[in-house]
């Protein structure tokens, strides 16, 4: 866990969840999602890492990227990521994983939809774009509550925990983002 912060870094504040920057010290809980089996292998992640490779993952992907990562709290717990790889393209990637003891309790869709719409907000972009397993189908319903379109299937296209998954496609235009909030 993180330790307290003399400074509010919240960047974003739902009704059960908050948004702030990653920072150094959130290595070992970043380390779970290349350890633990529940957000590992719906990430896809093969190589698990250990604090100090965590530690080097957040100085050049998430301080040096032109991305943006934000923890996802709840009571000031880090529960999870959110997460766009790079904004250059038109429609950014969106990333997003939970801790297992907070899934199926809308932590998830409350956290993503936060982001969403602060990036909608912030960033000029066309809109977002997500892949997700065949077999995740928490991510798919949050993704689709949220009003994303399955745009494609990529037919075992992964190898992931012994097998290969198809991967599918979703996406999000501004407008439609704009249009279902007004």
């Amino acid at each position: 866990m993180s330790e307290e912060r003399d400074v509010d870094t919240t960047v974003v504040e739902g009704e059960r969840v908050s948004l702030r920057p990653v920072e150094r010290d959130d290595a070992a809980f970043m380390q779970r999602s290349t350890t633990d089996p529940d957000i590992r292998i719906p990430l896809g992640s093969t190589s698990p890492s250990n604090e100090h490779e965590s530690e080097s993952f957040i100085e050049e992907y998430v301080e040096g990227d032109d991305g943006i990562s934000l923890v996802v709290e709840t009571d000031e717990t880090p529960i999870g990521l959110v997460a766009v790889k790079s904004l250059k393209p038109a429609r950014p990637e969106l990333v997003y994983w939970f801790v297992p003891e907070y899934h199926r309790q809308g932590y998830g869709t409350e956290a993503v939809g936060l982001f969403v719409d602060y990036l909608f907000r912030t960033v000029d972009c066309h809109g977002l774009h997500a892949r997700v397993f065949a077999f995740n189908e928490g991510s798919q319903g949050v993704l689709e509550g949220l009003g994303f379109a399955e745009e494609g299937r990529f037919r075992e296209a992964r190898f992931v925990d012994g097998a290969y998954v198809d991967v599918f496609h979703f996406g999000l235009l501004r407008r439609e983002w704009t249009d279902a909030r007004t």
